[in-house]
């Protein structure tokens, strides 16, 4: 009987979810690898000759990893949080890691490297320096690119990986996504996949649930987002802007809970990109009647040049939102917990 040799993948992020890791990991089953273990951080696929096991670095998991002795084989970066590039086992982990992928474009991106190093640093991103580079882009219902390996090197099975540029389709929206997908790409390559597996994957990847999560995409296309900060409809709004579309509506959830402050600032958000994005309407799905708050938010919105419908039914909210739309519009939802039935409600109407 065969053994099998291990490759350990790990993938460095801030927060658990990174869609790096949900990509590489369907590159492996495109490239007919089995899942034998699957949880949210943890993935182990396998054909005849290899394991590979797949793991989500965190900050506040790195530390374990790095103390069952477990050996990274690739490190693979999109980018962390500043403080987080403070945690020392980044660097250790990264030092004993045979191969680095990591965004060049984030320019903290070398706090991940210290002196030691020995692995072969590899880095992806839209500076032309980059040694896996894209260009051309066209983000629309999918993010297309050319994708350009620019210098030949040795992958894990020591085979020569030459330069090469094809174009590229990623089932995914948004910029952000794209940076995702350069850095699966890279460590699919350095694995061995073969380039026409991952771009089989990368055309048929679904992403995470409600992070610009397309919904529907046929005569008019819904996307979701998961928000419950200033900054995550900052995030969310800017990528939108990289989508053709005709016209744009949002349904924004509304918890009344979360207090009439933090309300005010999201909301504030979303009505500085109204004009930029050219947005129509928005439909406020409030989750609870409270006369105090509903005024407060009627107020701020009588100052704005939007058209506006509040709801506090969720289904009624969809339903009229929908029945907005035209060929070639984008329905965009925005919010946290009041939202989360908002995929199974669309699905049944339409």
């Amino acid at each position: 009987m065969t053994q099998q040799s291990l490759t350990t993948i790990g993938v460095l992020g801030s927060k658990n979810d990174n869609i790096i890791y949900h990509i590489i990991k369907e590159m492996f089953i495109k490239s007919n690898y089995d899942v034998i273990y699957d949880n949210k951080r943890i993935s182990i696929l396998a054909n005849k000759q290899t394991l590979i096991l797949i793991v989500e670095l965190t900050p506040q998991t790195i530390n374990h990893v790095y103390n069952l002795g477990l050996d990274i084989h690739i490190l693979v970066h999109k980018s962390i949080e500043i403080a987080d590039y403070e945690n020392s086992f980044v660097k250790t982990i990264a030092s004993k890691a045979k191969y680095i992928i990591m965004n060049i474009d984030d320019e903290e991106s070398r706090c991940i490297l210290d002196d030691n190093i020995d692995g072969l640093i590899l880095t992806y991103g839209i500076n032309q320096k980059a040694t896996l580079t894209a260009s051309s882009f066209n983000f629309s219902s999918n993010s297309q690119f050319n994708l350009c390996l620019q210098r030949e090197y040795k992958n894990l099975e020591d085979v020569n990986i030459e330069p090469m540029e094809l174009p590229v389709t990623l089932n995914l929206i948004g910029k952000s996504n794209m940076y995702y997908g350069l850095g699966a790409i890279a460590c699919g390559l350095t694995c061995g996949i073969d380039i026409n597996d991952i771009k089989n994957a990368l055309l048929s990847i679904k992403g995470t649930s409600r992070y610009l999560e397309k919904i529907y995409e046929r005569d008019y296309m819904i996307v979701d987002n998961r928000c419950s900060s200033p900054l995550d409809y900052s995030l969310a709004l800017e990528e939108i802007q990289n989508i053709k579309y005709k016209s744009a509506y949002i349904i924004n959830g509304i918890e009344i809970d979360e207090g009439i402050y933090t309300i005010k600032k999201n909301l504030k958000v979303i009505l500085n990109w109204v004009p930029i994005l050219d947005i129509k309407k928005i439909f406020f799905y409030i989750d609870k009647k409270e006369e105090l708050i509903i005024n407060n938010i009627k107020l701020l919105l009588d100052n704005c040049k939007i058209e506006y419908e509040m709801f506090f039914e969720l289904e009624k909210c969809i339903y009229n939102s929908i029945r907005t739309l035209g060929k070639g519009d984008l329905l965009l939802l925005l919010g946290n917990e009041s939202l989360k039935e908002g995929k199974e409600i669309i699905k049944l109407l339409i």
